[in-house]
């Protein structure tokens, strides 16, 4: 990812604007220390986003994977075997 100083962003914004509209990320440095990014808005952010502003959507907190479940997993187990047992119990 490329860096620019904000003087640059400032004094040539709409050309900044257009490499990053065409799929550049770029990071912004305010005396050579990073300060922001600039990425592109692609649909499927912009539908969260929006999802997130109507109140529909409520973004996670903690972006760490779910626990997995206590215990040792047996990987030994079929489950198309599985599904088919629980198929014929119904029956």
């Amino acid at each position: 990812m490329e860096s620019i100083p904000v003087r640059e962003l400032n004094q040539h914004t709409s050309a900044v604007l257009a490499r990053v509209a065409g799929g550049e990320s770029l990071e912004i440095t305010v005396s050579g220390r990073p300060a922001a990014l600039l990425i592109p808005v692609d649909d499927n952010s912009r539908g969260i986003a929006d999802l997130v502003r109507r109140g529909r959507l409520i973004p996670a907190t903690d972006p760490a994977p779910p626990a997995l479940p206590p215990g040792d997993l047996d990987l030994s187990i079929d489950s198309a075997e599985v599904i088919s047992d629980l198929r014929e119990e119904r029956l």
